[in-house]
This record gives structure tokens, sequence and C-alpha cells, in this order.
């Protein structure tokens, strides 16, 4: 069974691929690599806020409590996060800019891995498909608005995130009582 593309599992994979991609050229000689670093952060950091408000809360509603340790999402996305907080500092050609590059290749492969081989698979199997697909649009319509720049960071992206998530829940039906 292929994933929807649109559903949320589709379109986080999909970033996926495009930050692996980003990485792949990050780490190729000749390529401008501040402009690519800059780049994969904004990438990453919209990624990252938008698992924050519709992954994270998408496992706590659909799947069996206790079985995805939520702690260990964040405490990764708190690393990652101080990494790209490196990485936009670091100077291109230096080794600190390499060191960086491949702790953040080993931090978003264990990540990756996690959400590709068993979060978003059971996400699929519990989930209802029509939610699912609700909610990978809300992931793209928060990544089209979402601007994230070096120097306000993931809180204006969260902010920008809950009045997505705010204008959605106010188009939904009323839950049946």
């Amino acid at each position: 069974m292929g994933v929807d593309d649109r559903s949320l599992s589709g379109v986080l994979i999909r970033d996926h691929n495009h930050i692996t991609n980003l990485l792949v050229r990050l780490v190729t000689p000749g390529e401008n690599r501040r402009q690519l670093a800059d780049e994969l952060i904004g990438q990453l950091m919209r990624h990252m806020v938008a698992e924050e408000l519709f992954l994270y809360p998408a496992i706590h509603k659909i799947l069996p409590e206790g079985t995805v340790d939520a702690a260990r999402h964040h405490d990764v996305d708190g690393r990652v996060e101080q990494i790209l907080v490196g990485l936009s500092e670091a100077e291109p050609a230096s080794h600190a800019f390499d060191a960086l590059i491949t702790r953040l290749i080993a931090e978003g492969r264990r990540s990756v891995l996690d959400e590709e081989l068993d979060v978003l698979p059971r996400l699929a199997k519990h989930g209802d498909k029509r939610t699912l697909i609700e909610l990978g649009d809300m992931v793209n319509a928060f990544k089209d608005i979402a601007v994230v720049e070096k120097t306000c960071g993931a809180g204006l992206a969260i902010r920008v995130g809950d009045w997505v998530v705010h204008r959605w829940e106010r188009s939904q039906p009323p839950a049946p009582s």
C-alpha cells in the first residue's frame, strides 16, 4: 500500500527526502555551502515546527497511549535545533561546519528511520484517511506561509502554525454530542 502524497505521512516523507537531498548537496564539494545551509535551516525549522503542531498531536490522538516516546522526539528536536543554531553561525569552510553537518546527519537519520518505519505506518493504519489528508494539507499550508529567518527563530513559525490550526478547527463541523 502506497502512501497518499497529500496525507500527513506523504507530506512528511517528501520533506525528509528534500532535507536529505540538501544534506547530500552540503557534503558535496563545490556547492555554495552557506546558501545551502541557510535553505536547510529554514526547511528543517519549518519541518520541526510542523511536526510539533500536527504530527505530535496526531500521535497523541490516534495511537494508543504510551506507544510513542514523545519526550524522546522532543529531545531529538532540541538537539537538532542546537545544531542548526551552530550551523547558522559557523563558517562553511571550517571544520566546525563539517562536524555540525555530520552530527545533523546522524540525528536526522535516527529520527527519520523511527518516523518512517514505525510512527507514520502506525498512524496510517490507525488513523482516519480523511483526517490524515487534512493534516497533510495543513502542514503544506503552514509551510507555504511560515518564514523562518535567523532572527525570528521557531517562535514566530509556531504562532503562524497556531493560526493555521485555529482556522482549520473553525472550519470543521461540530462534533456529535
